[in-house]
């Protein structure tokens, strides 16, 4: 089993440092990316595919720096009652929050079963297996802390309708749902040591949702 080469010395390793730099970069890359989207600059196979970008180059940096895989969760683990409890609030919760906005437009099987899937999947990589792993090694031993952020930069990621004339309190409406949910997602994958499940259910969550438009 690959083991960490992370110093137990409080200073942060400059590696770990440059690669958690690239990491907020990517950040910036991605949540630009995102908006372009929702400005409809790019279209939703283009966006799928450059979506796993980010993830793929945040985790191969932070290998890269001394971590292993089980750093960045990324290893098959069981799901506990408890994390399975709080991946079903967040996905009645995410549900229930965007649906009653959203038109009815029908099902598109390639939107529903690879656009949407392949979108649900490419933010935990990101987010949950890069940004967070890289947020709780900066601020050692306050994994709390990490949650928070990282869960911050996640509703931050949805800005995009601010760019296409949304007000602002929809905006902030908008962004507070991811990250109500960032905040399930990321402490059931510190708690089970695993990212596959919130990949499974937020990939299943914009299968549900795939047959609706939001217009903002």
């Amino acid at each position: 089993m690959p083991v960490s080469t992370i110093s137990e010395s409080p200073r942060m390793p400059i590696k770990l440092r440059i690669a958690a730099g690239l990491v907020i970069l990517l950040w910036l890359a991605y949540t630009a990316l995102q908006t372009l989207f929702v400005m409809q600059h790019l279209s939703e196979a283009l966006a799928a595919i450059l979506g796993f970008i980010p993830g793929m180059l945040g985790v191969s940096a932070l290998l890269a720096a001394g971590l292993v895989p089980g750093d960045c969760y990324l290893r098959m683990a069981p799901l506990s009652r408890t994390g399975l409890a709080v991946l079903a609030a967040v996905f009645f919760f995410a549900l229930a929050a965007i649906l009653p906005f959203g038109v009815w437009t029908g099902w598109n099987w390639i939107a529903a079963f690879v656009y949407a899937p392949a979108s649900g999947i490419s933010q935990e990589l990101f987010f949950r297996a890069v940004l967070l792993p890289a947020i709780e090694v900066t601020f050692k031993n306050r994994p709390f802390l990490a949650l928070i952020l990282h869960s911050v930069l996640f509703g931050l990621w949805h800005i995009g309708p601010l760019f296409v004339g949304a007000p602002l309190w929809a905006v902030v409406a908008i962004m507070f749902v991811p990250f109500l949910s960032g905040i399930g997602w990321g402490w059931q994958v510190q708690r089970d040591k695993t990212v596959v499940w919130a990949m499974v259910q937020h990939g299943l969550i914009w299968i549900v949702g795939s047959p609706f438009s939001f217009n903002t």
